[in-house]
């Protein structure tokens, strides 16, 4: 059974949701991202906006007054809004690069690196920071997984600021999976693919829930209390209504946690490994940020001074995930622990079921009750 959740918990909970709901209405096929990320980055810019921009971006995050108040006795925002830690197998670069018509406000910019470890510094977009240049940055940090997180050479010419945030996670599965085969993967009811499926039988805390007709498991890793929880819809053609059901409430994931219990599951995944790139800059102004992109942006507290307003040009997020046996990975490799340790059966659930996921499903990446990645496998094979 799950703790109660924390306040801090609850509020990147809620803002997860949101922002996956946002993401989950315009993308179509396998979808990606780290809320906890995106949240850290939008954090960053609050702090450096005034007035009305402050006013919209601080509800949107979820982030009480009580949680914010934490930031004076803790020279790390990751562990004193949300207690992740654990950099072993959780690596997260920010970056906020703003044209050098602006010069940077230094408190601005030591919250950014001291609080927030991140990239903030000025940039000549049309000169030697050209997108290559910023290209050159997301490779260097990933290891060469991401090469090219802008598509175009250069930047628009109104390009005044760029946020980016950038995910490391890699760590080994606590049971490893035993064997993988070649099996049907289905699409939709009527279109099915061959797809490379793992198998394992094992004990995993599980819950069938029969009345929103889902069933989900949750598979441990081997280091840092990080887990993946996947949730399966009932039919094939499911995952739309478990997304509408599921997805409406963020309630419904602490309640879930706190319904899992160990049962002996005979476990069949699929492998995958796919990128996921989102212009988040819609689904940022339906969450209610729309000043940020606007001339109406009140960002005073990032510079001294410019030749005018300061807004929001884009706001990018790209994103790697790879699942195969022995565990995951997203971008780059970090050090990852091999201790298995010996799972004992429970003392009061022996029964065994079938956990299937050969069609799509929703997945989390969380360490314990608070959301680190949430996805979408559409397609294995993608």
């Amino acid at each position: 059974m799950a703790s109660i959740p924390s306040d801090e918990n609850i509020g990147l909970t809620q803002f997860s949701y949101s922002l996956f709901t946002e993401l989950a209405t315009f993308q179509d096929g396998n979808l990606f991202a780290s809320p906890y990320s995106i949240q850290l980055l939008l954090l960053l810019l609050a702090f450096g906006s005034k007035g009305n921009t402050s006013k919209s971006l601080m509800p949107a995050l979820r982030i009480s007054k009580e949680n914010l108040k934490k930031i004076n006795n803790s020279s790390n925002l990751h562990e004193a809004l949300f207690n992740i830690q654990d950099t072993e197998f959780l690596n997260i670069a920010n970056g906020i690069f703003v044209d050098e018509a602006f010069p940077l406000n230094k408190e601005f910019e030591n919250i950014g690196r001291n609080y927030l470890n991140s990239e903030v510094k000025n940039v000549d977009f049309f000169g030697n920071f050209s997108a290559s240049g910023f290209n050159a940055w997301t490779s260097n940090f990933t290891n060469g997984k991401i090469t090219k997180l802008i598509k175009t050479d250069t930047f628009p010419q109104e390009t005044m600021l760029v946020l980016t945030s950038i995910v490391n996670f890699k760590n080994d599965w606590e049971k490893e999976f035993v064997e993988s085969k070649m099996g049907r993967f289905c699409l939709s009811s009527t279109n099915h693919i061959q797809a490379n499926m793992m198998h394992l039988t094992e004990y995993f805390p599980y819950y069938k829930d029969e009345k929103n007709k889902f069933a989900a498991i949750e598979l441990p890793y081997n280091g840092g209390d990080f887990q993946m929880l996947v949730v399966l819809p009932d039919v094939m053609d499911g995952i739309i209504a478990l997304e509408q059901s599921f997805l409406r409430d963020p309630t419904n994931f602490n309640a879930l946690l706190g319904k899992l219990e160990t049962h002996k599951v005979v476990l069949t995944l699929p492998k995958f490994k796919f990128e996921s790139d989102l212009d988040l800059e819609t689904a940022i102004r339906n969450l209610c940020c729309v000043d940020i992109f606007t001339s109406h942006a009140e960002l005073s507290g990032i510079y001294l001074n410019g030749p005018r307003n300061l807004k929001v040009s884009e706001i990018v997020h790209k994103s790697f995930i790879e699942v195969n046996e022995k565990g995951t990975e997203a971008f780059r490799v970090t050090g990852a622990a091999n201790v298995t340790e010996v799972s004992n059966p429970p003392s009061n659930n022996t029964n065994t079921v079938n956990f299937k996921a050969c069609h799509p499903f929703l997945f989390f990446i969380k360490q314990n009750s608070k959301i680190i990645f949430m996805g979408r496998l559409a397609n294995p094979n993608a």
